[in-house]
């Protein structure tokens, strides 16, 4: 039989039955310091009104007890878990990877936990974090959704739970009510960073990053904002429409198979405005194997500021949508909401600026 993998080291080998060790609880840390549980529990919740002595003591009885308070229980005391469920589209994506570790850290500053929840099912997995899941989860949920439309989310009266959208999939009117909507001006990023490479001198620019499905047709999906953008910058330069070079994903072997297309149906492209990071360091690898100077022949431009960007070859140039100003609005609006907050839905607009390196400097 299996030894248990938490069983006590004195319990192993003794013959007997191996024991979980017990968990400590809130009525023992307040008899060893003969404080209340009432005591113990302002100081676990930061409460104001201890003093810092007393706070101190109850602090080290918690350190050495190992005392952990339980969730359950949590709930039971205070109504709240300290749990926010973040359903995003996929963690795949390194854009939305950093996006979660941006939550993570940002919810650990205001002493909550984050629970990951992937919606990479499709539309029927959006719709049941509308729905509250089979079950609530936590106290609130921020919800970046990508398939289901926009008129399932108007036609909604109020959401299950507190919530705060995130992306660009949304109108900023007809939210429901309980809920708020961060988000950032991808239209206005993708123009500014096309007016940085017209400013450059090029004049062949082209957008690489259109996607050829269902989701990209919606009105506000990312794509289709960050393209938007574009088309302002070059009709505002006088160059028409400009070209725009399909991609099957926004993935690395995406922009490596696209700009090898677009080289060769374009070759007089001087400036390139990628959908995304991981598309732009595909157009890097794939120029590099062509013989293509970058960014003497050809300068290349992202979006999202990930962490391999300052390391491509040239270094990338990079819209950065500021993924911790993000988090931290966000929280901010949905710990408000979780608190007792009920005032007509908030649209927040999150910054980004423009990050200059050797790509397109």
């Amino acid at each position: 039989m299996p030894l248990d993998p938490v069983a006590p080291a004195a319990a192993v080998g003794g013959g007997g039955p191996s024991v979980r060790p017990r968990n400590v609880t809130m009525r023992e840390v307040a008899e060893r310091l003969g404080v209340s549980i009432k005591t113990v529990s302002n100081v676990l919740n930061e409460r104001p009104n201890v003093g810092p002595a007393t706070r101190e003591r109850v602090q080290q009885a918690i350190r050495e007890l190992n005392y952990r308070p339980q969730v359950g229980a949590q709930q039971m005391r205070t109504g709240t878990t300290g749990l926010i469920t973040l359903a995003i589209p996929s963690l795949a994506g390194t854009y939305f990877s950093e996006l979660a570790q941006a939550f993570a850290d940002e919810a650990q500053r205001r002493r909550r936990s984050i629970m990951l929840h992937s919606t990479a099912a499709g539309r029927e997995e959006e719709a049941s974090v509308l729905s509250g899941f089979t079950r609530v989860l936590g106290d609130g949920v921020v919800f970046n959704p990508l398939q289901i439309g926009e008129d399932v989310v108007a036609g909604l009266d109020r959401t299950i739970q507190p919530t705060v959208f995130i992306g660009e999939h949304l109108e900023e009117t007809g939210l429901p009510a309980g809920s708020d909507y961060v988000r950032t001006d991808n239209a206005s990023a993708a123009e500014d960073a096309t007016r940085h490479l017209l400013d450059l001198g090029r004049t062949h620019v082209v957008y690489l990053g259109a996607l050829d499905v269902v989701e990209a047709q919606q009105a506000h999906s990312t794509s289709r904002l960050r393209l938007c953008g574009f088309h302002r910058a070059i009709a505002e330069a006088g160059l028409g429409e400009g070209v725009v070079q399909t991609v099957p994903t926004w993935t690395q072997e995406g922009g490596l198979g696209a700009v090898q297309t677009l080289m060769r149906e374009h070759p007089e492209t001087d400036g390139i405005v990628c959908g995304n990071d991981d598309l732009a360091r595909g157009v890097l690898l794939g120029l590099r194997g062509l013989g293509i100077d970058v960014p003497g022949q050809v300068s290349v431009i992202g979006h999202d500021n990930i962490l391999e960007s300052p390391f491509t070859t040239p270094p990338l140039t990079t819209i950065d949508p500021d993924k911790q100003a993000l988090a931290a609005t966000v929280l901010d609006l949905l710990i408000e909401r979780i608190g007792g907050y009920d005032g007509p839905p908030r649209v927040v607009e999150a910054p980004y600026r423009l990050v200059v390196r050797g790509s397109a400097g």
